[in-house]
């Protein structure tokens, strides 16, 4: 079996490099045949050199670390989805690493518990041809989630800082995206809606707990919409958004829509921003639906 790093220089404010490399030679001192270490030079590289590594890998298993943020996770499962003898691991090194939060019994920071871990199959949710493990959304935090790049790099500035940040500036723009929403069950909804979120983790933004109820294994995807309302309603939604507490609050029910599905279809009446896992993208047209238990994860759990 192969530990193979993929490490993102350019994720968050210092190069993950320069800490992560001396403790991999010494956790890996006299079987360094088991460790490869691959730095990415740009977008897209990590996504090439994984699809190409298990092309070349003649049946042997490779575990894939992910050190980086989001994006980096992103890239490093559009090129192992779908492949055998394969798992992903996640060593968060970037500025929001929001996928991580769904499993707080583990310690994903601790590259010795990372290698001796086991390995537990999660749900992937196929969306417009891409893989993501977390969360695609579009409306209000997509637009947001576009703008963030140029408030992450501000020094002092965490991930949920830059996510307020943008988010403020997105407050006071033309609000609101006419979508017509069709549920593998059948169920049919004409919104006008100020964020979609489609989830198979619970996070996203810097923290933000949008699906309260997730489940990453249970074959089903949390679908959430809140309905564009005036801007001063808004502010006291968002507080209760962040923090996961929108669903099942009675004052919420006319703007508020919690379900579950397998697949949707999504027809939006203008080019939409849509995010994957941090990746943008531009459609009128979304097709999404739940892979069960289709990605092999290392969960680094902590010791007792």
């Amino acid at each position: 079996m192969k530990h193979i790093f993929v490490i993102n220089p350019a994720a968050g404010k210092t190069d993950p490099a320069t800490t992560l490399l001396p403790r991999l030679q010494s956790l890996f001192a006299g079987r360094e045949e088991e460790l490869e270490i691959y730095m990415t030079t740009g977008v897209g590289d990590a996504t090439r050199f994984v699809r190409e590594r298990c092309a070349a890998s003649g049946g042997e298993h490779l575990r894939f670390y992910s050190c980086g943020g989001d994006g980096t996770m992103n890239e490093v499962l559009q090129g192992l989805a779908g492949c055998a003898n394969v798992a992903m691991g996640i060593v968060p090194c970037g500025s929001g690493n929001d996928f991580v939060r769904s499993f707080p019994e583990c310690d994903f920071s601790d590259l010795e518990l990372q290698i001796n871990a086991e390995e537990r199959p999660i749900d992937l949710i196929r969306f417009n041809d891409q893989w993501s493990a977390n969360i695609c959304n579009a409306g209000l935090d997509a637009d947001v989630c576009k703008n963030m790049s140029r408030y992450k790099r501000l020094p002092l500035v965490s991930g949920s800082g830059a996510y307020i940040m943008a988010l403020i500036a997105a407050f006071f723009r033309p609000m609101g995206k006419k979508a017509h929403i069709v549920l593998d069950d059948g169920r049919v909804m004409d919104e006008n809606i100020l964020i979609l979120v489609m989830s198979n983790g619970g996070f996203y933004g810097g923290g933000w707990n949008s699906a309260p109820k997730f489940n990453v294994e249970d074959g089903l995807m949390d679908l959430c919409i809140v309905r564009t309302i005036s801007r001063p309603r808004m502010l006291k939604v968002i507080g209760k958004f962040q923090k996961g507490l929108h669903v099942g609050d009675p004052t919420l029910e006319d703007c508020v829509i919690y379900t579950r599905c397998r697949s949707l279809t999504i027809d939006f009446e203008t080019p939409t921003n849509l995010n994957s896992d941090g990746e943008m993208s531009e459609s009128t047209h979304v097709e999404a639906a739940i892979v069960p238990l289709a990605l092999p994860l290392i969960l680094p759990r902590r010791k007792d």
